[in-house]
C-alpha cells in the first residue's frame, strides 16, 4: 500500500513518476517493492491486452508506463536529491524529461494532518510544480487530499490555507468525498477526503 497515488498516476500513463519518502532505509525498500510490483503488473496487463487484441492503455513506450523512480526526501530541503534521481539513468527518455526539472503535478496524499510541516512541505511544492516559460505557458500544480485525524484542531490543519496563499499560491478547496473509515469505532470524518488543489 505504500506509494498509492504515485502507482495511480503510473497506471494512468504519467510519463514520470518520483515517489518519496523519509531517508529511513525501510520506507525507501517498501516503495520501491511496490514501484517493481506494479511495474510488472502493468507489464502483465499489457501483454495480456496484446493477445486479446485490445488496447487498454494509451502507450508512451512498449511497456505502456513511463519512468519510475524512488528517492529519500524531506520537505523543505532543496529538492536536488529528486533532480538528481531524474538524471540518474542514461536512457533518452530521461534526458528529455530532465530539460524540464519540474512537475505538472504533485500529490501529497495525508500530508498535512500535521501542521508543522505545512511551511517545509509548502516550499518544497513550490520548489517542485512547472512555472510557465517564454516556451510554455502552463502551470504545475499540487493536489493535497487529507482526512482530519484529531490529533490536532480542524482549524490547525486548515490553516494551511492562508499560509499556502501567503506563499504566493492560488489556493482552491474541492469538493470532499466521504469514505468509510478505517476502523469501526472511528470517527466518520476521519474517512471523509478533503482536496485542496494549489497553483
Amino acid at each position: 500500500g505504500a506509494g498509492i497515488p504515485s502507482w495511480s498516476a503510473l497506471h494512468c500513463g504519467a510519463d514520470l513518476v518520483v515517489c518519496t519518502d523519509q531517508g529511513i532505509a525501510d520506507r525507501i525498500r517498501c516503495l520501491a517493492e511496490c514501484a517493481l510490483r506494479n511495474l510488472e503488473d502493468i507489464e502483465k496487463r499489457t501483454e495480456q491486452s496484446k493477445q486479446f487484441g485490445g488496447e487498454e492503455f494509451n502507450t508512451n513506450n512498449d511497456l505502456n508506463c513511463g519512468i519510475v523512480k524512488v528517492c529519500p526526501y524531506s520537505w523543505g530541503t532543496p529538492i536536488d536529491p529528486i533532480l538528481e534521481t531524474i538524471q540518474c539513468s542514461n536512457s533518452q527518455q530521461d534526458k528529455e524529461l530532465d530539460q524540464v526539472h519540474l512537475f505538472d503535478v504533485v500529490i501529497a496524499a495525508d500530508c498535512i494532518y500535521m501542521p508543522d510541516f505545512h511551511e517545509p512541505l509548502l516550499k518544497s511544492i513550490k520548489l517542485l510544480i512547472r512555472r510557465p516559460n517564454k516556451s510554455d505557458h502552463r502551470w504545475g500544480m499540487a493536489l493535497l487530499p487529507f482526512a482530519l485525524h484529531g490529533n490536532t484542531k480542524d482549524e490547525n490543519v486548515w490553516n494551511i490555507v492562508p499560509l499556502a496563499i501567503e506563499m504566493g499560491f492560488e489556493v482552491e478547496v474541492l469538493e470532499g468525498v466521504q469514505l468509510t473509515p478505517q476502523w469501526k469505532n472511528m470517527d466518520m470524518k476521519r474517512g471523509f477526503v478533503n482536496m485542496l488543489r494549489l497553483t
